[in-house]
């Protein structure tokens, strides 16, 4: 493995990653061999490399990757209700850190089917969702264990055999949940099918009559939300992905139950690992959260996070999580492999030859932690990241943070996280609601030192503080 510290030689990287380029997941065997052992071909192609990924993302990448804004009102409504319940059930019945990997779960759960089981909603969560969360979860935490310790596998020893066990339940409720939401789209595509034929008919007839009852809203059709509404058949805040993966006709339903599983684990624990270490930040940081819920109310004056004009206006809350990378990310690297041999070219001139297929890992914790370009990289300070900072750093060394591969733990090039800016909108949204709503503070503030973040899958606090939230009341902020 070769490690590069500078994402401007890791950014010439990736330009050279050709067309089909190898992703992370393919890197992670107790997945794809799960895949293959399953015969789980459209799990296979998602972490493969050669032109049937490329139609595997080609066909979900419209409707996930490049509209992830169109989910914004529903992931917004979903977490209004899990702040509502959070008081409650952090103090009597979930541990904080599990809240919130239930509440990434409530919020993909919306994005995928429209709709959510609350399993952050201790009254109405059914036991197989929670069991869902738990089980991946668990199959995250064990894949990291697994990829330490090959030979588990090799005899299939105690840990893979639990790895197995969660992993099939996983992807049976998944296929079972997506099959469902998927059937029920493809009716309710056919039900309008009739009517919208009827109505063609009428239009090549008498074109006059139609234009005058269709009574389109010019400012509404401009909307995105609302043009997808408009286009597709829902009952729900905006049309679910299941409901535009039937719409678009390119996959069969079967293919879109298999699609599930991989998406909802993913949606679940990264967004839960990076969520964990914001509100971490965040509660060891309590002059930083009381200045976060100042910007919020300023913007938001108690409304939810729904548009992007809204994320834009917010620059404190963007800096919090900004920061809360830099300091704290999931993963320590970013890792990529290449097809082809590559010469890659250090900033001192020199010419280093890396040969095809070995790994190249640009290091996350080097530059963001150097006290050359960053003041007291220990501290967590947004507000280096405010628009000012970035600015002021324009044309010294310190610029370096701020490039695009230090943004995110979501990857770049062809290969970023397909669910990647739909988990950065979940981030903010519920924060923005949470925090708007909560002072959520460690019940130890002694705590905020006591943890080590340990190597799973990713990394995560251990062990993680308690924490607790309390009513946030409008005289303890600096309301405008």
């Amino acid at each position: 493995e070769i490690v590069v510290c500078d994402p401007v030689v890791f950014g010439s990287i990736l330009r050279q990653e050709g067309k089909f380029p190898i992703g992370a997941a393919e890197g992670v065997s107790t997945f794809t061999d799960y895949y293959k052992e399953n015969n789980l071909t459209m799990a296979m192609r998602g972490a493969s490399n050669g032109p049937e990924w490329w139609e595997w993302r080609d066909s979900l990448n419209a409707d996930m990757f490049a509209a992830w804004d169109t989910y914004m009102p529903a992931i917004a409504e979903t977490c209004r209700k899990i702040s509502d319940v959070a008081g409650y059930e952090v103090s009597e019945n979930i541990a904080f850190v599990d809240f919130i990997s239930r509440a990434a779960f409530d919020m993909f759960e919306t994005v995928m089917y429209g709709s959510t089981s609350f399993t952050t909603n201790s009254k109405v969560a059914s036991s197989e969702d929670i069991e869902f969360v738990k089980a991946a979860q668990s199959a995250f935490d064990i894949t990291g264990a697994l990829l330490s310790n090959p030979m588990e596998k090799v005899f299939e020893g105690d840990l893979y055999k639990k790895f197995v066990v969660n992993m099939d339940k996983t992807f049976s409720f998944a296929r079972k949940r997506t099959k469902k939401y998927a059937d029920l789209a493809l009716m309710d595509q056919q039900q309008v099918q009739q009517p919208q034929r009827s109505r063609q008919f009428k239009q090549f007839f008498f074109a006059d009559e139609v234009s005058a009852d269709a009574g389109v809203d010019e400012e509404s059709s401009k909307c995105p939300v609302q043009k997808i509404r408009n286009a597709i058949p829902t009952k729900f805040v905006n049309p679910s992905f299941i409901e535009r993966l039937v719409h678009r006709g390119e996959l069969n339903n079967e293919d879109i139950s298999e699609i599930g599983a991989p998406l909802l684990m993913a949606g679940v624990d990264t967004t839960a690992y990076v969520m964990s270490w914001l509100y971490l930040n965040l509660a060891s940081n309590p002059d930083v959260q009381t200045k976060l819920a100042e910007e919020l109310h300023s913007v938001l004056k108690g409304a939810d996070l729904t548009t992007v004009e809204q994320i834009q206006s917010l620059p404190y809350l963007r800096a919090c999580i900004r920061e809360s990378h830099r300091l704290t990310p999931p993963v320590p690297i970013q890792a990529k492999k290449l097809k082809q041999e590559v010469d890659i070219v250090l900033p001192n001139g020199d010419i280093y030859h890396v040969e095809a297929g070995k790994r190249i890992s640009l290091n996350l914790r080097a530059f963001p932690m150097d006290p050359q370009f960053v003041d007291n990289p220990t501290k967590y300070q947004p507000e280096r990241f405010l628009p000012e900072a970035i600015e002021a750093r324009k044309g010294t060394p310190s610029e370096i943070i701020d490039h695009p591969n230090f943004e995110d733990p979501f990857g770049r090039g062809k290969r970023r996280c397909l669910g990647g800016s739909v988990a950065k909108a979940e981030i903010m949204i519920l924060a923005a609601r949470l925090i708007q709503d909560w002072e959520i503070s460690l019940v130890d503030p002694l705590d905020a030192t006591r943890w080590t973040a340990k190597q799973k899958l990713m990394l995560k606090a251990d062990p993680y503080p308690a924490m607790k939230l309390l009513r946030r009341k409008r005289n303890e902020i600096s309301w405008s």
